[in-house]
């Protein structure tokens, strides 16, 4: 993202916020001049006359093209370029960088840390939220899922099965899968497990999921009956097709609508009819019939659907590219044949690629990086199509993803509003507290409610359609995207905002929790404190931790200057540690993922 133009519509936002938060130093994009006192060199900002970019700014340039200049960076002398880019590698794979990943990474080198992450056992969470909760609790399974994104060490898998979550979305807002929270886990299992299989099998395993089953009614789907005013249902055929597979438009491998003019539709509501019939006469397992309305426990949520051939059309279906499942096909047969038909379209490979590349990577790849992931996901090199692995590894080491920060204004994301949180407790260390049974918690709201504060929580979005929508423009109409701006709004920052000035200054190694909440999770802050004796390591900590190098000058400059003002006895280091981390974390800089 372009470092003033997306900052300028991020401060529109935060500024709002100024009325909620406590005084002190403003931190922006404004040249403060050389840096006096510290290692690093200066670097003008953008903007009005006090450095912060107006609403003026976020039109977008006519034809295209770059919508600002390269965002202001502290010069990295300070740090080892290596740690860097090991750095920004862990923010696009994980959820969030601490000291020892990167020193892993360097060590190991981008190629094979990924081989190897790929490699490692799933962190499941259906086995804990089996053993804590009655099923219809849902604390539990958002419990267990923090902690495995917090502390176990197959991150990029984890990583990759929270973006497959918003591709394939389910969300137990639900009621019936409210109350199915057995069902949710092994929903998500089932896609930490794939998150390095292939897409074909994949797209089975969503479609015979019962919690997907019920989220987008295809259980108990049933055959046309004129006479009881019986349709096909077509909520699964539509999704599938729209969301899952193949979008709404045809794509050429560069991610673009065909013809480019007048884009074609990629399906129509005769062949959503007509998946529509495909999908019919799957039933729960376990179940005693089809009617009954009696579904037995948890375990029906958690086995796949299966057929029950009296309410399957057998009649033929016309597909895609002009394909014909042919009359006579059981359940099962016509299912295969279908999915088989989704997966050789050529959307498939863009569709999947483009959304990948987005949640991990970039909001705004360019046409040669999706072209690029395309091309592996259509053959992997060993003649093997839909490899989900193949096609995470080539995303991770395009040539775009680690040098395209470089060049392009518009390169980045912002970050997720789960993964800002996960990287600052994985960052400094958070430790349930003292009577939280390690269970971890916000200072303002439990793990269960953070949507209640951030707009969104794992597998609770308000819709098939996710959180956000990957096509969401920054500017209405424009063409640059920010799909994760979407969520970001003034009541959802100033929650957000609130809850990390109570996590730094109330809920840290040094708190007294007896007059406090003893189940709010820990940060350990005397690591930073340690380095605060010298500005410009603390400093670079932020700067390779946090920002992975992208601190801007104007940024490292005000906080030098802030710290320098507090005394360098322990008091005066721990309250320069407290008001600089606090200030970073609400800084619209490190909303940007570089």
């Amino acid at each position: 993202m372009s470092g003033r133009w997306l900052i300028g519509a991020l401060l529109s936002v935060i500024l709002v916020l100024n009325g909620c938060s406590d005084g002190g130093v403003v931190i922006d994009n404004a040249d403060s001049g050389s840096n006096p006192g510290s290692s690093s060199g200066g670097s003008s900002g953008s903007g009005n006359g006090d450095g912060t970019p107006t609403g003026g700014d976020l039109s977008e340039p006519d034809g295209g093209g770059p919508t600002g200049e390269l965002p202001p960076v502290t010069s990295v002398s300070n740090l080892d370029p290596d740690d860097v880019e090991a750095s920004r590698l862990l923010a696009q794979a994980t959820f969030g960088a601490t000291l020892a990943d990167i020193a892993t990474v360097k060590e190991s080198g981008f190629e094979e840390w990924i081989d190897e992450q790929i490699s490692l056992p799933v962190s499941l969470t259906e086995p804990y939220t089996r053993a804590n909760s009655n099923g219809s609790s849902g604390a539990e399974r958002h419990e267990v899922w923090w902690n495995n994104v917090l502390e176990q060490p197959d991150q990029l898998r984890q990583r990759v099965a929270f973006a497959l979550s918003e591709i394939f979305v389910v969300s137990d807002l639900d009621y019936l899968l409210a109350n199915n929270q057995w069902g949710m886990a092994s929903y998500y299992d089932m896609l930490s497990r794939n998150a390095f299989g292939n897409y074909r099998d994949l797209l089975e395993d969503v479609t015979l999921h019962p919690v997907m089953g019920v989220f987008l009614s295809m259980v108990r789907n049933e055959k046309a009956n004129v006479e009881e005013n019986i349709r096909p249902d077509e909520n699964y055929a539509r999704e599938v097709l729209q969301l899952f597979s193949i979008g709404l438009y045809e794509l050429n491998n560069r991610g673009e609508a065909l013809p480019l003019a007048s884009p074609v539709p990629a399906y129509s509501q005769d062949q959503v009819e007509e998946f529509a019939r495909v999908f019919t006469g799957w039933n729960y397992d376990l179940v005693t019939s089809w009617e009954t309305i009696n579904l037995g426990g948890g375990d029906t949520f958690t086995t796949p659907m299966v057929p029950d051939e009296r309410f399957h059309d057998t009649g033929s279906k016309n597909l895609l590219n002009g394909a014909v499942a042919p009359a006579g096909l059981n359940v099962r047969e016509d299912m295969a044949f279908a999915l088989d038909n989704i997966f050789q379209h050529a959307n498939v490979g863009v569709l999947i690629s483009k959304q990948l590349i987005q949640r991990l990577v970039t909001s705004n790849p360019t046409p040669d990086y999706v072209e690029r992931v395309v091309t592996v996901f259509n053959d992997n090199g060993a003649g093997e199509r839909g490899d989900l692995a193949a096609v995470v590894k080539a995303i991770l080491l395009d040539d775009e993803a680690r040098n395209g920060y470089l060049d392009n204004p518009d390169f980045g994301k912002l970050r997720e509003p789960v993964v800002r949180l996960a990287h600052l407790w994985r960052a400094l260390d958070g430790t349930p507290g003292p009577l939280a049974d390690d269970v971890h918690n916000t200072p303002d709201f439990t793990l269960n409610r953070v949507d209640e504060m951030t707009g969104q929580e794992v597998m609770q979005a308000p819709s098939v359609f996710n959180f956000f929508d990957p096509d969401h423009p920054v500017v209405p109409s424009g063409t640059t995207l920010s799909p994760e701006l979407q969520i970001m709004t003034e009541a959802n920052l100033a929650a957000t905002h609130n809850n990390y000035h109570h996590q730094v200054y109330r809920f840290n190694d040094r708190s007294d929790l007896s007059d406090d909440n003893p189940r709010v999770t820990v940060i350990n802050l005397q690591p930073l404190v340690d380095l605060a004796a010298d500005p410009d390591k603390l400093l670079d900590w932020y700067n390779l931790v946090l920002f992975g190098g992208s601190m801007p000058d104007t940024m490292r400059q005000t906080l030098f200057d802030y710290i320098g003002n507090l005394g360098s006895d322990d008091a005066g280091r721990f309250a320069a540690v407290q008001d600089s981390l606090f200030m970073l974390l609400v800084a619209p800089q490190y909303h940007l993922q570089r």
